[in-house]
């Protein structure tokens, strides 16, 4: 029988609050100027993306965004910009974009075009180099 302990999803695991120690000292001064943006143009809504394990991790932002703030927490469909060429008006929105590779090209396609339309746009991602990064502005 595997021993879980052995198992890479358990070191994962293990390693989980040292790495969000790294990300958060990281991370610092940008996490800084986006919460002062945030209090100085609080958004009327916020607008999640992302796929897959990703939007696992979208949901639970959602959840802790509308009870611990307030504000009106929404999941984008990537196909929407994507398939069928179309955005809706994002004006005063925060946009949260997850991606760990950040180069899918719905959600590269998706967020360009909530961009363009009044999105601020902010990208969690994995690499730095990544379209997705590029074009958020934090």
């Amino acid at each position: 029988m595997l021993d879980p302990e052995k198992t890479l999803m358990f070191a994962e695991a293990r390693e989980a609050a040292a790495v969000l120690r790294r990300q958060q000292v990281r991370n610092a001064g940008a996490i800084t100027a986006l919460a002062e943006r945030l209090r100085r143009e609080p958004p009327r809504a916020v607008v999640t993306l992302a796929r897959g394990s990703s939007d696992n991790a979208a949901t639970f932002a959602r959840y802790l965004i509308e009870t611990r703030l307030g504000i009106l927490t929404s999941s984008a469909s990537p196909s929407i910009a994507s398939v069928y060429d179309a955005a809706p008006d994002m004006t005063g929105t925060l946009l949260l974009a997850l991606s760990q590779s950040g180069r899918s090209p719905d959600l590269v396609a998706a967020a360009t075009a909530a961009k363009e339309r009044g999105a601020f746009v902010v990208s969690i991602v994995n690499d730095e180099h990544s379209p997705l990064f590029t074009l958020a502005e934090v």
